[in-house]
């Protein structure tokens, strides 16, 4: 198998035979790390984002995110997400809209997102359902 398919597999928690990762329970995603984190807008939520490639580089990303309640650390339910990647720099994002698909309550997955020149991205979150609110990852971007 090669190794982004290996690096897909990681990032959803499961082996390739479907079998969860020996490292992980319940779902929890044990080979992907945080490459960025942010309060919202009202500081009541923290946004986590994770990726299997902790060195990021330019290309078309895979991204989980993880929707937590700032006080308790707990998941936030109900929450519908969308994201704009937008380069700073530059002043622009990108011209496909990412795909965001819902998981486990207040965990999505981020994918299609062509971030194609390296540089400092900026994922700018909106949050809508059971909360209303926003807020901006930043990442960084080799070649």
């Amino acid at each position: 198998m090669n190794t982004l398919w290996m690096g897909w597999w990681l990032l959803l928690g499961v082996t390739p035979s479907g079998a969860p990762d020996a490292g992980s329970a319940a779902g929890q995603v044990s080979a992907a790390v945080t490459v960025g984190t942010a309060a919202s807008a009202s500081g009541r939520l923290r946004v986590e984002v994770l990726s299997a490639m902790p060195a990021l580089r330019r290309g078309v990303q895979t991204f989980q995110v993880r929707v937590t309640d700032a006080g308790s650390g707990k998941p936030v339910p109900g929450v519908v997400l969308t994201v704009q990647p937008w380069m700073p720099a530059m002043g622009h994002g990108i011209s496909e809209v990412p795909r965001v698909t819902a998981r486990e309550p207040g965990t999505f997955e981020v994918s299609d997102a062509d971030l194609f020149m390296p540089g400092v991205w900026e994922l700018r979150f909106t949050l809508k359902g059971t909360v209303e609110d926003t807020a901006t990852v930043t990442l960084k971007l080799g070649r």
